[in-house]
């Protein structure tokens, strides 16, 4: 097996459920890297290839894109092969549906895993099995990854959003934020712009809160990097 860098964060976004936010997520935390000054990779295991879209787009220097063939299984030496050439941060954004042999090899590169969940019952069970499944694999077994929950395109006055606070309350992992369900999100993946792009004021919460997110991922970073046994 490849070592890894021991400099490099490897973030993968991941949920076994469709429509969830994957791709949003993936590409707001490369910009939020990109705006602290750093080299990130997007790693696009999605067929659809949506992040690969919105790095063309942004025509950031800091922000590149590696592709995966649709056709192409995800194997773990090509995933190693990919790392090989990543930069100091990568984020993964992984296809929907994988299996647990899919699973099992991006976990195997990566050192965070990032969840997210709508507020729907179809999400709350999807994401129940996903969380089972991620803890079950072989390679969490070995070494477990951190692990964290965000709630996406969520209104926090409803009935269904009290329901998924309830639920992740009860997964016993971190819950990091809930963001809003807001159309600048679907604007800004049109342009290869994030949210912390945006120069409208009413934008600010939603940019606290991409913070935040970033915040908690470099102090996992920095874990990872001092406390022996925490990688």
């Amino acid at each position: 097996m490849a070592r890894q860098d021991d400099r490099r964060l490897v973030i993968l976004v991941a949920n076994s459920k469709g429509g969830c936010g994957k791709t949003t997520l993936a590409t707001n935390l490369a910009a939020y890297f990109a705006h602290s000054g750093q080299a990130v990779t997007l790693l696009d295991l999605d067929p659809q290839q949506s992040a690969t879209q919105w790095v063309r787009l942004r025509e950031d220097p800091r922000v590149e894109a590696l592709g995966w063939p649709a056709d192409e299984p995800v194997s773990l030496g090509r995933l190693q092969d990919q790392m090989q050439k990543a930069r100091d941060v990568v984020v993964i954004d992984s296809p929907a549906g994988m299996d647990r042999h899919t699973l099992d090899h991006v976990l195997r590169v990566s050192q965070i895993v990032l969840i997210p969940v709508l507020p729907s019952p179809i999400d709350i069970r999807a994401t129940t099995r996903f969380v089972q499944n991620v803890m079950l694999a072989p390679s969490y077994q070995r070494r477990p990854r951190r692990l964290a929950v965000i709630a996406n395109r969520a209104r926090t006055r409803t009935r269904t959003y009290e329901t998924l606070r309830q639920f992740l309350a009860s997964l016993k992992i971190p819950y990091l934020i809930t963001l809003r369900d807001a159309q600048q999100y679907v604007q800004s993946m049109s342009h290869g712009e994030s949210m912390l792009d945006q120069k409208d004021p009413r934008h600010q919460v939603d940019q606290r809160h991409w913070r935040l997110i970033g915040e908690w991922l470099e102090v996992q970073r920095h874990l990872i990097q001092t406390l022996p046994g925490f990688r």
